[in-house]
């Protein structure tokens, strides 16, 4: 007996079935592989084939367009020989119907570039396709051809959900058209900036399942048992080019609010905070004075944006937005990326031993927004290491020109010790120390005031550190003498 079959048998036998025959077992395995047979034949003719040419030079060919992206191994690309040969890409598709008309759900790395779209559906019909609109942020495009009636896949709620539920990926893995895999929800709300591959300039979360996928399998449908869209397939962890264990997929959700403003808009519109975030760990929040982990830590407010407007500062730590409790970075982005410009939304936020309301009337999120400062050179100088691993001098004049802090305040790091706490915490030479524990220190003499007493009251100390253009609070945890 397969291994399934003997997970299931034993299933049967905790839900009160252990007293049942083999026939009887082997009977309602039967059902439930008939059901998933049911749910695959159902589901399959929503999903299409999409072939994508792109006509370049032949200089060009040979060049991948996701080089350096979570994509770079997951769109599969044939390279035919010969002058002024197309360029040919291969992915998938889903069928919905949106307001009595029929669209087709796919990746944006999957249309990217293309010249010519061409869709297959299981009976073999064939249809051009165009854009109708697509957004990089989401990796969602929305694409539609000339046809009165088509096979749509009925839309889930990916909000419902559960770590350990049964799902299917179709698509067309290495060209192999309509495959059918089955596998469990692994783990919901997985960041989109896949391991080292980080882009902060992308928008939501992933669903991660053992559903086999491969490339080609972009931009096919994930659903659940009852036969609904709960994903698009968009992306996988591999090592080897092919699948390994670990695939993700855009939840519905997200993708039904990306496709209706495409279709509505033909753009996607978001809301902007104005704030540079991060995750708390344990030390930071240590510093901070709280209990837990949850929670997401202000890092930078930008001047003139909406959060500075409603009264929001450095150090804020965000709790809730809209009675919604936010637990990290990507549940943040999520919630505010998915609400409308000029929408006021409700943050609770932390700022010391108070819990204050923050309505907040949201701005837009723009490429200028996306914009990424610089970091300066670090300091020549040497020094005395702390207990932290630094060694800090009392800014100059001199040193605040040479690394472009001038008109600041604040004692310059000029060396750090390998592996020590200041170190590990990703401090560098040449960032400027502006404030201990919210104290604001101006020479040495003050720092070390600060430290001292830092010491005295808790394991760990929070700096306002100044690097480049950009401002960041930085815990770091204080050894015992």
């Amino acid at each position: 007996m397969r291994k399934s079959a003997v997970i299931l048998v034993g299933l049967l036998a905790l839900t009160g079935a252990a007293h049942a025959t083999v026939e009887e077992s082997l009977a309602q395995l039967q059902q439930f592989s008939d059901g998933f047979a049911l749910v695959a034949s159902t589901v399959t003719p929503g999903v299409v084939a999409i072939e994508s040419r792109q006509n370049v030079n032949t200089e060009e060919k040979g060049e991948n367009p996701f080089e350096g992206t979570p994509f770079e191994d997951f769109f599969q690309y044939r390279h035919p020989g010969g002058p002024q040969q197309p360029r040919e890409g291969q992915g998938s598709g889903v069928i919905v119907n949106y307001k009595g008309k029929y669209y087709i759900l796919t990746n944006y790395h999957v249309v990217r570039g293309a010249d010519e779209l061409e869709v297959k559906l299981e009976d073999g019909k064939d249809f051009a396709a165009e854009v109708v609109g697509k957004d990089s942020l989401s990796d969602v495009a929305v694409l539609k051809v000339d046809a009165q009636t088509l096979p749509a896949v009925i839309m889930g709620n990916s909000d419902r959900l559960r770590v350990g539920e049964w799902v299917m990926a179709i698509g067309n893995p290495f060209g192999f058209e309509h495959s059918v895999t089955t596998g469990i929800i692994s783990a919901l709300g997985r960041d989109r900036r896949l391991r080292t591959r980080r882009d902060s300039q992308e928008y939501g979360s992933f669903i991660q399942t053992d559903a086999a996928i491969n490339p080609g399998n972009s931009g096919g449908a994930l659903v659940n048992l009852r036969g609904e869209l709960v994903g698009i397939n968009t992306a996988i962890i591999t090592n080897s080019g092919g699948y390994q264990g670990i695939g993700f997929a855009i939840p519905v959700n997200l993708v039904k609010n990306v496709m209706e403003q495409l279709i509505e808009h033909g753009e996607v519109r978001r809301g902007l905070l104005g704030v540079s975030i991060d995750n708390l760990d344990r030390v930071t929040a240590e510093a901070l004075g709280l209990q837990k982990t949850e929670g997401v830590l202000i890092q930078k407010v930008v001047p003139g944006g909406a959060a500075e407007k409603a009264g929001v500062k450095q150090g804020d730590v965000v709790l809730e937005v809209d009675g919604k409790p936010v637990r990290n970075v990507v549940e943040l982005k999520s919630q505010i990326g998915e609400t409308p410009p000029g929408t006021r939304v409700d943050l609770l936020v932390v700022r010391g031993e108070e819990q204050r309301h923050f309505g907040v009337v949201l701005d837009q999120l723009t490429a200028e927004a996306l914009a990424k400062g610089n970091s300066p050179a670090a300091d020549e100088e040497d020094g005395q290491a702390d207990r932290l691993g630094l060694a800090v001098k009392t800014l100059t004049p001199q040193t605040a020109e040479h690394l472009g802090y001038e008109g600041q305040s604040g004692v310059v790091v000029v060396g750090v010790q390998p592996n020590s706490p200041a170190a590990r915490r990703g401090l560098q030479r040449g960032d400027l120390i502006q404030e201990v524990n919210r104290r604001p220190v101006s020479n040495t003499g003050e720092y070390e005031q600060a430290l001292a007493a830092a010491a005295k009251r808790s394991k760990s100390v929070l700096f306002n550190v100044r690097r480049g253009e950009s401002t960041n609070l930085v815990a770091v945890p204080i050894p015992a003498q």
